[in-house]
């Protein structure tokens, strides 16, 4: 059995055209009506974005994929030379919005069996999120006592 298909044209279907030309607009406003702003994002979504950074401090995920996410600052720490680190992973994340355009974070992040402090900020920009500063706080190593000639 062979059912022979036929087109139909959607002329009654087809919107109607505009005789004038719409105004002109210019490129920023024809980027921010294709593209949204980007929501607020959450405590979920901040720790992805810490892990991948923590990712390529350690050097576990290379810098250029997190190129776009981050400030030419903080991509210039995370590109210096390379040792060997051990593997940094978030255990607790907290956030907060001290303006609209911006989101704060702070986390305690374990290596090694040591706890370390992490914060960041994150600012909105058209295209998405950008990590505007990152810092990893280690605790000082302790001071070697100095041995007094008696």
């Amino acid at each position: 059995m062979i059912e022979e298909h036929r087109l139909r044209t959607l002329i009654n279907c087809e919107v109607p055209r505009r005789a004038d030309r719409p105004e002109e607009v210019s490129r920023r406003e024809h980027r921010r009506s294709r593209c949204p702003a980007p929501r607020q994002l959450d405590a979920g979504e901040v720790g992805h974005l810490l892990n991948m950074l923590l990712e390529a401090y350690d050097g576990r995920r290379p810098a250029a994929q997190v190129r776009a996410l981050v400030a030419p600052e903080v991509y210039a720490g995370l590109t210096g030379p390379r040792r060997p680190r051990p593997r940094h992973r978030t255990q607790t994340i907290h956030t907060c919005t001290p303006a609209p355009e911006v989101v704060e974070a702070c986390a305690r992040v374990e290596a090694d069996g040591r706890s370390f402090a992490l914060a960041a900020r994150f600012i909105r920009t058209p295209t998405g999120w950008w990590c505007e500063r990152f810092a990893l706080l280690k605790p000082q190593e302790p001071a070697k006592p100095s041995r007094r000639a008696a």
